[in-house]
């Protein structure tokens, strides 16, 4: 006898109307966690399509639609949940309600939380990058404005020709390696680009530099340390052409940045003989 699989009448409704749309039953069962021949046995009407097979799950329909409703909230605004945390909640609930339920001490395990992610497709597990408070603000309208406002400069000052040539134009960002660790795996929808985990003002990181032009030249980056002296075994272990600095916080400063224009960068466009002024 082949295993029951848990799923929900959401899911069987969906993987249902892929079928009506000209899906395969094999796909849809696989895209959707249901059943193949439960799918095909509903899609055929040789089975009731209210009908389900397997144990009631733990929580409700309803109660696993707030869970994950609450989750991918909390994901859209770069606070996503782990594991655990799901875990814990469940627990709670079990507890707060003094309902009956097999998990020991009130906490899912392993196979609940399997079974959770098969009857939600959407959510998957992954890692997300950190992302300071200040990065966080930006807004799209602040980025269209930053446009706006280069291209009217370079307008009103007559530097338009930059434009024209690719090695002229450079872009620089800054990397945060933080010396904390990431939370790990975490909960999101199935297929999200971009995920984040804010992060707060960590000041336990040290920066890299990193400046190119739009020709795919390289100039040297820096790395900006937070000692308030940088060890020689540090320093003797950064290439020759690259820059160190250092800052209180492990952040780029303004006397940092300063030095970097002026001791690094400037002497590099002279040596590779790139026309000035440029678009940094």
């Amino acid at each position: 006898m082949a295993p029951r699989r848990n799923y929900t009448p959401e899911q069987m409704g969906k993987a249902m109307e892929a079928v009506r749309r000209g899906e395969k039953v094999a796909v849809a069962a696989l895209q959707y966690g249901v059943p193949r021949i439960t799918l095909y046995n509903k899609v055929t009407g040789r089975t009731q399509i209210g009908c389900t097979m397997g144990p009631n799950t733990v929580l409700t329909t309803l109660e696993e639609q707030i869970l994950v409703k609450w989750l991918l909230a909390l994901c859209e605004k770069h606070f996503p949940i782990t594991k655990d945390v799901l875990l814990d909640s469940v627990q709670k609930i079990m507890a707060d309600q003094g309902r009956e339920n097999p998990f020991t001490n009130n906490r899912p395990g392993k196979k609940w939380f399997q079974s959770f992610l098969k009857r939600h497709p959407d959510l998957v597990l992954r890692t997300p990058e950190n992302l300071s408070n200040a990065r966080d603000n930006v807004t799209e309208a602040n980025i269209r404005n930053w446009f706006t406002e280069i291209e009217q400069y370079l307008e009103d000052n007559n530097l338009k020709d930059i434009l024209k040539e690719p090695s002229r134009i450079f872009n620089a960002d800054e990397s945060a390696f933080f010396l904390s660790p990431k939370p790990g795996h975490v909960l999101t929808k199935k297929g999200q680009k971009h995920l984040y985990s804010t992060c707060g003002d960590d000041k336990e990181n040290l920066t890299v530099l990193f400046t190119a032009n739009a020709a795919g030249m390289i100039a040297p980056p820096m790395i900006v340390f937070s000692y308030e002296r940088i060890p020689a075994n540090i320093a003797a272990s950064v290439p020759d052409e690259w820059a160190v600095g250092k800052s209180e916080s492990g952040w780029m400063c303004s006397d940092t940045f300063y030095e970097y224009i002026t001791n690094i960068f400037n002497p590099w466009l002279e040596e590779m003989k790139i026309k000035k002024p440029v678009l940094f």
